[in-house]
């Protein structure tokens, strides 16, 4: 890469090869140093905008924007075919610079070595690595630019300066060069009045110099500039150090005894944990939290906050981090478990006294009141780098007295939920360890050898332990205790649900001791609600299915659900849905069979089955208007969700699909429940035309079909066995629809259950033409059209004559055909259904082509493609399109065929649709072979 420097630190220049480069108006150089102080990131062209111009860029900005990004290019780059410097990335644009390139990142580099070597005792290092860092600055950083960005990054950069000087002349006075400071501080002070850290300062440093009257009198003069400027006094800090000066502390003349103004020499606590010798996994997301923490900050404190259910290694990970950084918090270390999963969490007042008593504070010295313990805490920590680690908070009530109020500390806090109102400056939702991570864990306590002789059985006892940290460690202990045991075993004793968590425990670590801290502090609902709603055995919850599982108004649930995430007991990883992690699913089914009636429990599986009949009853009338099934679901007590529009079904089913066929599966495992079972699947029927339930459809339908027939329940048996032998025409397995099909039309006759018979023998019909029989699928068309105009299904009706274009097409008949389409098109239409419209105009379509017209076929595919667009059904587009691609090779325009084709695939493939996708591909190669031959020699 082409050498280039840039600076920041004063007037914005830049450097190539050592020669300086013309960067151009202010705007431009404006540009250069957003993208430079982000090097390496992609800033978007939004962000640019606005950076450049604020809240009234001109009306060509963007272009403006364009047009200084080729200037720049020109000026950075040797040319286009050299490494690119200034590349588009992420929506915008992005600056490839080396490590070191800006004066920024050096002045960075030096204050992170500085805080490295102060840690380690190297003060005169540390002093000249600040000193350097200060010397890069040659005045206003970003001097004369415009735009809300550069005026940001001036206050920013101004403030990080007066931080480094502040700790540059902190450590000189360290080493005893009281004389170089007061020459520094002296103009400081007078330019900065209000800056009580320079103040404190100046003060020790006469004090130092036997200047004690001179030091006295800076105080006095920080209480009038203070009082007339802000109307208050000193802080707490300054107050102190005043006081010691009066009583002539022997403690203030020595070089070490005063850190930044800090009142007086305390004791250096160094409380954390020792880090896990064999910590595993999470490199990334350590090193992010190091950054973190090690940044100094301009103004508050650093807060990381770590949440995650008990189990998932939030204080490993947070004493891990705090090991890492804990050299450059030089005053010292406190942890504190505040015991906020427990029944007895620590109290603010009670925490404080043992944090104020950790920093020297003697115990007849500690305030009574609450407010006043935080104060003399902030006081005491205002000037000191303090790391705290507080472990298991509880709520911001318990966590807000015990955070520093100054940059100098850091915070790291864990919690089993978010703690609300913190806004910390990162947050991290610990989750599970990845799979590779779970496995060198396992394998660091286990060994080698057990783990490489049998790696599928490590990896089996790994996903029993679902990778949560707290049960791979004491699967991993209870193995290595037991080395002659194969993985085998253990992976056996696992699978068995009922006792695995028994089998997650060890000595004083067991994951269910782990998961009952945050189930014993539930109120008596919330605790019914977390066991019951483990019940239904589906991948997650919505707000509305867990609403009728619990019998409570969606209101009333949401509060009840947020509770249980708050408590860490479930997550919530989208609006208005819940799931369990698994290992606190079996905690809490374990529960529920414990506490929860059989009864209670089979009737909640009911009424979201019960629920789900409702809901997908209501989609029915909207996707098949005119139906007769919806007139003949057994009625429910259960009301649905209301579905106005055809895309409120799809997305339901969308989102609810495999849960839906989870819970039926389910509920076929209870007595009776099979008629419900045959409604649910019956009611989802419109909305299976993408497919892709049909594979799990199946199996369900099997098992309704076989208690159906147990039972002798003639109606649950006719509606499965349409669903089955529908499901498995859909996947082409002929074979095996057909006998299904005449069984279910069969049981549908001897109950008189007519919109479904008549359902079933549209599904007939198309069975005997894929087959061949053709007069056998007119006899099954004429009996469906029958039956559907003798229970009034009008759509069933128009449906049917649609699919005889088919048949009547493979006859030879298209003057049928099209007087079939044309019927089918207006009952469609009398009934308000853009999707069968669609489809009926697609079988004119084919009907038109068949009589010689293929401009008249293509404007009916042409009337499909806009009805697709209009109501969002993808679905007909690759068809379409591909029919409209053979109209234009009927009609000798091999060139539009092509063009037809072409969408057609892309269609296809956005889909996933692969044989039409494969269809579409053969029209298109027959195209470009017919416009080549049209072109000739």
């Amino acid at each position: 890469m082409t050498d280039i420097r840039i600076a920041l630190l004063g007037p914005v220049r830049a450097w190539k090869g050592g020669a300086e480069i013309d960067l151009g108006p202010a705007q431009r150089r404006a540009l250069l140093a957003r993208l430079a102080v982000s090097a390496g990131q992609a800033v978007s062209t939004e962000e640019l905008v606005d950076g450049l111009w604020g809240d009234a860029p001109p009306a060509r900005a963007v272009a403006a924007l364009h047009n200084h990004v080729s200037q720049l290019r020109a000026v950075l780059e040797e040319d286009r075919t050299a490494p690119q410097v200034l590349v588009s990335a992420g929506g915008g644009y992005l600056l490839r610079l080396p490590a070191e390139a800006t004066d920024l990142a050096v002045l960075r580099r030096l204050v992170r070595e500085a805080a490295r070597l102060r840690a380690a005792g190297e003060l005169a290092e540390a002093a000249d690595r600040l000193a350097r860092a200060l010397e890069l600055h040659e005045g206003v950083p970003l001097t004369g630019l415009p735009g809300r960005h550069a005026e940001q990054q001036r206050d920013r950069l101004a403030q990080r300066r007066l931080t480094v000087v502040h700790e540059w002349l902190d450590l000189c006075l360290e080493l005893g060069q009281h004389g170089r400071v007061l020459d520094q501080l002296m103009p400081l002070v007078g330019e900065f009045p209000l800056h009580e850290g320079f103040r404190a300062l100046l003060m020790t440093a006469l004090y130092r110099s036997g200047r004690p009257a001179e030091a006295l009198e800076v105080y006095a003069d920080a209480c009038r500039v203070l009082d007339a400027e802000l109307g208050v006094g000193p802080t707490p800090p300054l107050r102190e150090l005043h006081r010691r000066m009066r009583r002539r502390d022997p403690g203030l003349s020595a070089p070490a005894a005063d850190r930044a103004g800090a009142p007086g020499c305390h004791p250096r606590p160094s409380q954390l944990p020792a880090a896990e010798a064999d910590f595993t996994g999470r490199a990334e997301l350590v090193e992010a939290l190091t950054r973190v923490l090690a940044e100094p900050r301009a103004t508050a404190p650093a807060v990381v906050a770590l949440a995650g259910m008990g189990g998932v290694g939030k204080t490993a990970l947070a004493v891990q981090v705090a090991q890492r950084v804990r050299h450059g918090f030089t005053d010292g270390q406190l942890y504190l478990n505040l015991r906020g999963a427990r029944a007895d969490p620590l109290e603010p007042g009670a925490a404080l006294v043992h944090l104020l008593r950790s920093l020297g504070v003697a115990g007849s010295a500690v305030p009574e009141e609450l407010d006043e313990r935080a104060a003399l805490y902030r006081s005491l920590l205002a000037e000191r780098r303090v790391l705290v680690v507080l472990d298991d908070a509880r709520d911001l009530a318990q966590l807000r007295p015990l955070l520093p109020g100054s940059e100098h500390s850091a915070v790291l806090v864990t919690s089993r939920a978010r703690v609300l109102g913190l806004a910390p400056t990162r947050q991290v939702d610990l989750d599970v360890l990845a799979p590779g991570e779970a496995l060198e864990l396992f394998t660091r306590i286990v060994g080698d050898r057990r783990v490489g002789a049998e790696p599928a059985a490590a990896r089996e006892v790994l996903a029993a332990c679902c990778h949560l940290p707290l049960a791979v460690r004491i699967v991993a202990a209870r193995s290595a205790a037991r080395p002659d045991w194969p993985l085998a075993e253990v992976c056996r004793r696992l699978a068995d649900r009922r006792r695995r968590l028994s089998e997650l425990s060890l000595h004083d670590l067991a994951v269910e001791a782990c998961f009952r801290l945050s189930y014993d502090q539930l109120p008596a609902p919330a605790a019914r609600a977390f066991r019951l709603l483990a019940v239904p055995r589906t991948g997650d919850l919505s707000l509305p299915a867990a609403a009728a599982a619990l019998e409570l108004t969606e209101p009333s649930a949401l509060d009840v659900l947020e509770g249980l995430v708050h408590a860490g007991l479930l997550e919530s990883p989208a609006p208005d849905r819940y799931r369990y992690h698994d290992l606190l699913r079996l905690f809490a089914a374990g529960r529920a069979e414990q506490l929860d009636p059989p009864q209670e429990r089979a009737a909640l599986v009911l009424r979201m089955v019960d629920q789900a009949v409702a809901t997908a009853a209501n989609a029915y009338r909207v996707v098949r208007p005119g139906h007769g099934v919806p007139g003949v679901l057994a009625p429910v007590a259960v009301p649905g969700l209301p579905m106005p529009e055809r895309a409120d079904g799809q997305r339901w089913l969308a989102e609810e699909g495999d849960n839906l066929l989870d819970l039926a599966g389910q509920a076929l495992d209870l007595a009776g429940a099979q008629g419900r079972v045959a409604d649910l699947l019956l009611a989802l029927d419109p909305h299976l035309d993408g497919g892709f339930l049909w594979r799990r459809l199946i199996d369900v339908c099997g098992r309704t079909l076989e208690l159906a027939a147990a039972h002798d329940d003639a109606r649950a048996e006719g509606r499965a066995g349409y669903m089955l032998g529908g499901g498995l025409m859909q996947l082409a397995r002929l074979d095996e629809a057909e006998p299904v099909a005449a069984r279910a039309a069969e049981r549908a006759e001897a109950c008189r259950d007519l919109p479904v018979l008549a359902e079933i023998s549209n599904v007939r019909a198309m069975i005997a033409h894929q087959r061949r029989r053709t007069d056998e699928s007119f006899a099954l068309i004429d009996e469906a059209i029958r039956l559907a105009d003798a229970c009034g299904s009008a759509w069933t009706k128009a449906n049917v004559l649609a699919n005889s274009v088919i048949s009547h097409l493979a006859r030879g008949q298209a003057e049928p055909a099209e007087r079939a389409a044309e019927q089918s098109l207006a009952m469609f239409r009398a009934v308000g259904d853009p999707f069968g419209e669609a489809y009926a105009l697609h079988c004119a379509g084919r009907a038109a082509r068949a009589l010689g017209g293929p401009d008249r076929a293509i404007a009916l595919y042409e009337q499909v493609l806009a009805l697709a667009r209009t109501h969002g059904f993808p679905v007909f587009e690759p068809s379409s399109l591909l029919s409209g691609a053979d109209c234009h090779l009927d009609a000798g325009r091999p060139a539009e065929a092509a063009r037809w084709a072409e969408r057609s695939v892309a269609a296809a493939r956005a889909l996933q649709m692969q044989r039409m996708e494969a269809a579409a591909l053969d029209a298109l190669a027959r195209s470009r072979t017919a416009r080549q031959g049209a072109a000739g020699p």
